[in-house]
């Protein structure tokens, strides 16, 4: 178990997100940063999809009633181990009773991620509709369906068997206050005059102070709607540049509603989701338009970097499987790891469901 002295400013359990809800009006919620998330767990031998805290601003402090494995990725808000300064992007052994806090942001990103060997997720935090992340306004998920507060003790999971850590991520990202954000056309692009994308693609917004985890508020040039800013409702994708009445563009985040009304410029790329969460208030966006070719093309590297943790000597070994990534297991169910990172095939089952079905692969030489 885990216990937190100090809460910060905002600390919350998430995971990936909750899916397949939204039609029901249940955002998905889960990491902002999906990839320091993701770099999070996999630094502690962790499936991706495992509960971690994600805090903002100004860290929580933390008591760890056992030996652990530990991993502090996303933005640098000065994490201090046992008066110790630690390093992100790397694997942390730490022993009971250490003590974890963070001094402050240094102005490089505003979101971290700390995973724990195991995952918090136990007694005292909520699996709801598949998903164990933190949605405050439905007061459901995480831990009591809230920030975590004071006090609170967490339970956290059995580590990795033989995971002896040494894993690191070698050029992580670096969260700049003069960002360029790509985008593809939004669905109702149309609906603003002709020199709107230019004003968009051409100009510096600045982050304004009510941003949060529905929505990065923008202020700027305004953008121009054709016949008004009112459609009818459709769906809300994660990084929607929603324009409003008074023309400032709103980029939706987790949090946001599942629909909405009003027109949609543009859209953030997936691969640059990550840096929405990381925006300071105050730091300037630029705006830049790629097409979905490219999209993916970068969507792809980023994978590519993520699955580099997969072929390490000593980190579990995983497959993926119809895109969900699962872990191999022997004949007794214990779970693999690399032995030899040269290795390209391997002798392994892994198994996973899809749906209502049950998919079993061999890998073999």
């Amino acid at each position: 178990m885990i216990e937190i002295a100090k809460a910060g400013t905002l600390t919350t359990i998430q995971d990936a997100g909750r899916t397949g809800y939204q039609e029901l009006g249940v955002p998905e919620s889960g990491a902002l940063d999906n990839f320091a998330f993701r770099c999070a767990n996999l630094l502690v031998g962790n499936a991706e999809n495992t509960p971690a805290l994600e805090s903002v601003l100004f860290g929580p402090e933390i008591k760890f009633l056992k030996d652990t494995f530990i991993a502090i990725t996303g933005a640098d808000l000065g994490p201090v181990l046992n008066g110790d300064k630690v390093n992100l992007w790397e694997t942390l052994e730490v022993s009971s009773d250490s003590i974890l806090t963070f001094s402050g942001p240094t102005g490089n990103g505003l979101r971290s991620y700390l995973a724990l060997a195991g995952g918090v997720a136990g007694a005292g935090t909520d699996l709801v509709m598949g998903s164990y992340s933190t949605y405050i306004a439905g007061e459901f998920g995480g831990h009591e369906g809230r920030a975590l507060r004071d006090g609170d003790v967490i339970n956290t999971g059995a580590g990795l068997e033989g995971f002896e850590g040494g894993l690191s991520l070698e050029n992580p990202p670096n969260y700049d206050e003069d960002v360029v954000i790509r985008i593809i056309e939004g669905p109702q692009h149309d609906r603003f005059s002709e020199t709107a994308m230019e004003t968009l693609t051409s100009s510096s917004y600045q982050v304004t102070p009510n941003s949060d985890r529905m929505g990065c508020r923008l202020d700027g040039p305004i953008l121009e709607h054709l016949t008004g800013p009112d459609v009818i409702s459709d769906g809300n994708a994660f990084g929607v540049i929603q324009v409003p009445g008074d023309g400032k563009p709103i980029i939706l985040l987790a949090d946001r509603g599942t629909t909405g009304g009003y027109t949609k410029i543009a859209t953030v790329i997936t691969a640059d989701r990550s840096k929405l969460a990381q925006l300071l208030p105050g730091s300037s966006i630029r705006f830049e338009i790629v097409g979905q070719t490219k999209a993916v093309e970068l969507l792809r590297e980023q994978e590519t970097l993520l699955a580099s943790f997969l072929n390490k000597e000593g980190s579990p070994l995983k497959f993926k499987v119809d895109g969900m990534l699962v872990d191999a297991v022997d004949d007794s169910g214990l779970p693999l790891s690399v032995q030899n990172p040269e290795t390209k095939t391997y002798a392994a089952k892994v198994s996973h469901e899809a749906g209502e079905h049950q998919v079993e692969v061999e890998i073999s030489e």
